[in-house]
């Protein structure tokens, strides 16, 4: 599991089961346990107000840049 925290204020956003390598792109709806997000229409927000990402159909499209990963990955 992963923590996803905001870049600018260092809130939690997401807890997020990441699966394999590489950069976190997007999060698909239903690996994250943990949704601390505000949400207005498709778009989502930390609720410091900074823009994070926008919800594409069955995953969450993520802004580079305006997010942070701690933890580990699942091979």
């Amino acid at each position: 599991m992963i923590t996803i925290t905001c870049a600018a204020c260092g809130r939690k956003l997401f807890r997020y089961q990441k699966i394999g390598k590489g950069k976190l792109l997007h999060c698909w709806k239903t690996r994250i346990s943990s949704d601390y997000t505000v949400r207005e229409d498709d778009q989502v927000y930390c609720p410091c107000g900074r823009h994070v990402g926008v919800v594409e159909g069955p995953w969450i499209n993520l802004h580079g840049g305006s997010f942070a990963v701690r933890g580990s990955a699942l091979k």
